[in-house]
Order: structure tokens, then C-alpha cells, then sequence
């Protein structure tokens, strides 16, 4: 076994706020399956982060929400809260060796749109998981340069297939992949 992916860092990326599992649902699986195919990749999760980065999920969402309801002083505690998560988010792409991105067409997403701007510009490869209810020709017109159609994914099994391919170098890793060690 090649082990290709042996300590690569993957950003994970999708809809949180508008969504009812905050987004936990798919980046558990592709981080179990992963692990049970030992696929060994450092996952950098938004919604798994240290207590002391700012959360987004659970709690911490419904103090969003109260705080966007309750006026300008309020607003203000909101900004600050949304600023420091979006700093540390921004800094999980920067850290990343790729990127992948949950889309549901029938999902608003903000945030995740903004990272996967952040990691086109820093010249990231890209994958998408599709919504189990999209197809590939569903992918927004404005995305597609950014992916690959091989790299577009209709689920997380699918996507891990993928990665598993090459992670036993099935699937060449090209030149847009930079392994520091």
C-alpha cells in the first residue's frame, strides 16, 4: 500500500447554519470511512474544532441566532463571534493540502462559497460531494471551472472511492498536489 494521502490535510467544507444537523452528518462519514479504509488524512472540520476557536454548531448556533434578533448592541457581540470563526476557518483552508465541498443546490451557503474562493485563489485541488438529490450537470455554472468532472462527486462513498484510488496510487496524483513533509 502507496499511501499517497499518508498525512495530507483536507479542508471540509458545506452548509452549516441552515441546515439541520449543523452540518455534522457528511463530514462524520467521510471521516469514519476514511479512517475504517486507512486512509490516513487530517481532517481540518469547522464543526470539530477546539471549544476555544469558536464554534458554529449545537449552542453556539442558536446564540447566533438570538444575537442577529437582538438589535445593535447585539449585532455588534454577533460580529465579533462570526469574525473570529470565519478567521479560523479561513486559516484551516490556508493550512490544507486539498479541498473538499458539500453542495446542496437547495441549501443557501455563504460561508462555504468564501472558502472555496479562498482555496481556488490558493491554487487548492478541489473535489465536490454533490447533495444525494443533485447530478453532476446540477454543479452552479460559476463552479464549474473550478472541478474537475472526475473529481465531482454524487456521494461521500463515491468521493472516498476516489480517494482511495489514490491514495494506493491507482489514480496518479498530479502536479497541482505540493506534499510538504
Amino acid at each position: 500500500m502507496l499511501n499517497e494521502l499518508e498525512g495530507m490535510r483536507c479542508f471540509v467544507s458545506g452548509p452549516i447554519d441552515r441546515v439541520d444537523d449543523d452540518g455534522v452528518g457528511w463530514r462524520n462519514d467521510i471521516k469514519r470511512i476514511c479512517k475504517e479504509r486507512n486512509i490516513n488524512i487530517e481532517f481540518l472540520d469547522p464543526c470539530d474544532k477546539p471549544e476555544h476557536l469558536g464554534q458554529e454548531i449545537g449552542d453556539e448556533k442558536k446564540r447566533m441566532e438570538e444575537l442577529k434578533s437582538g438589535g445593535p448592541e447585539m449585532w455588534l457581540e454577533a460580529q465579533r463571534e462570526v469574525k473570529k470563526f470565519k478567521r479560523i476557518d479561513y486559516r484551516m483552508v490556508d493550512m490544507c493540502d486539498f479541498y473538499i465541498i458539500y453542495i446542496d443546490i437547495n441549501v443557501h451557503m455563504c460561508g462555504s462559497y468564501f472558502e472555496n474562493k479562498v482555496a481556488e485563489e490558493e491554487r487548492k485541488p478541489i473535489f465536490v460531494i454533490l447533495a444525494d438529490h443533485m447530478e453532476k450537470k446540477d454543479l452552479p455554472t460559476w463552479l464549474v471551472d473550478l472541478v474537475n468532472y472526475d473529481e465531482m462527486f454524487e456521494s461521500v462513498e463515491e468521493c472516498v472511492n476516489y480517494l482511495d484510488e489514490m491514495n494506493n496510487g491507482k489514480i496518479i496524483i498530479d502536479d497541482r498536489w505540493i506534499k510538504v513533509d
